[in-house]
């Protein structure tokens, strides 16, 4: 590993699984980057690598929902971070209930944020999400950090 990527490594993000319904089936992928773009309106902006599976049908939907993910929560995102399909309307053994706009949230998540699909943008390997924050849930708890060794 080079310098250059030993520093971008040191960046702190934390730890989010993007849920979603699309034509009666429910999807769920994990992601380290996410950040708030804007307070008015209130936007937040998800990078989504294209090799994820659910990731065709992430850019056709709507509404998506952000999961963020507490410290005992590693388990829920190794699980809808796999790449292998598992992730792939996997909720059979999970709790979750639905937000307002018919997303799915999951039960252990200290927070969630339901938002609008609003702009999309290429970079690179990844698509870079805008979506407009509709309704949102405070749970109890702190978010993870992202550490890259949980997910070898």
């Amino acid at each position: 590993m080079d310098e250059t990527e030993k520093a971008i490594r040191k960046i702190k993000n934390g730890v989010f699984v993007i849920t979603f319904s699309l034509d009666g089936i429910n999807y769920g992928l994990t992601t380290a980057w996410i950040n708030r773009a804007s307070f008015k309106p209130n936007m937040i902006m998800a990078s989504i690598g294209r090799n994820r599976k659910g990731y065709n049908e992430l850019l056709d939907c709507e509404i998506f929902c952000v999961n963020i993910l507490g410290d005992v929560s590693i388990e829920i995102a190794r699980h809808f971070g796999d790449t292998s399909g598992n992730n792939i309307n996997n909720f059979k053994d999970l709790e979750f209930k639905f937000m307002e706009n018919g997303s799915p949230v999951l039960k252990d998540s200290v927070a969630a944020f339901e938002c609008k699909l609003v702009k999309k943008i290429d970079a690179g390997d990844h698509v870079v999400l805008f979506g407009e924050v509709l309704n949102g849930t405070d749970q109890e708890g702190e978010g993870m950090v992202f550490n890259r060794e949980d997910f070898s």
